[in-house]
């Protein structure tokens, strides 16, 4: 056997040792790595998902808030791509998604530290856990789970990720002012003459601009819900509550 070795060009050997070397290289590490966890995600397995994850990049994450991710495309294709100050970057084609990049740390083992598809719903982070709050004050922040701290007395709820700076009143108090404000310029409405309107906008159409407000009114706890026109009454979606219009006089 050795004398074979001997006799085999050492270009040739080269090439074996490559190949029999190649499946534990930190590079086929990575990719693998990469695959696993994208996988792991895709396939609702978030626990699994974590526990590949960097101490610091799981903290503040959900198994809830990472099922959002289910579903999502898996790169086949993950290659080395340099690093930079993220750590180590593989990058793989997420079909009609674009690459998808995630970042390595090999301190403690092959860990993630970044993930551009993780990045991407991180980024509506405080805009969830801001409704999740006006809804359920006493619940759990949806990003990290953590309950809220919520103070019955003032009405004030505070996230203990910091997802609303120094905490949000929960009131429908300035939504109630707001309300009657339209149920009084509604009676007013009426009052000059006009006909009764099937939305608030209309009012402010037909009325040449003099009463309501172009597209109509939003709730100011909840910049996505509009006021809509009920038997009379301003009616809030978002609190489920009414102002009644004013009597005539």
């Amino acid at each position: 056997m050795r004398r074979f070795l001997f006799l085999v060009p050492i270009p040739f050997l080269a090439v074996i040792f490559a190949l029999i070397a190649r499946p534990y290289s930190i590079g086929m590490k990575l990719r693998n790595t990469a695959e696993a966890y994208s996988q792991a995600l895709s396939t609702g397995h978030a626990q699994e998902a974590m526990s590949m994850m960097t101490p610091e990049t799981a903290e503040g994450l959900s198994k809830e808030f990472l099922s959002r991710l289910e579903g999502t495309a898996v790169p086949s294709d993950f290659r080395y791509d340099g690093s930079d100050a993220r750590g180590l970057r593989m990058i793989g084609s997420a079909g009609d998604s674009g690459s998808r990049v995630v970042w390595f740390s090999t301190e403690n083992g092959i860990r993630v530290t970044h993930d551009t598809a993780l990045d991407n719903i991180l980024g509506s982070a405080v805009m969830l856990c801001h409704a999740n709050a006006l809804i359920d004050p006493e619940g759990h922040c949806p990003v990290s789970g953590i309950p809220y701290e919520y103070d019955v007395e003032t009405g004030t709820v505070v996230c203990p990720e910091g997802h609303l700076g120094e905490g949000i009143i929960i009131s429908s108090d300035a939504c109630s002012l707001r309300r009657d404000s339209v149920a009084l310029e509604l009676s007013e409405y009426l009052e000059a003459g006009y006909n009764y309107p099937e939305t608030l906008e209309e009012m402010f159409i037909i009325s040449g601009e003099e009463y309501g407000r172009r597209g109509g009114y939003r709730c100011p706890d909840n910049g996505y819900k509009y006021y809509e026109l009920r038997d009379g009454e301003i009616y809030c979606p978002f609190h489920e509550e009414s102002s009644e219009m004013a009597e005539e006089q």
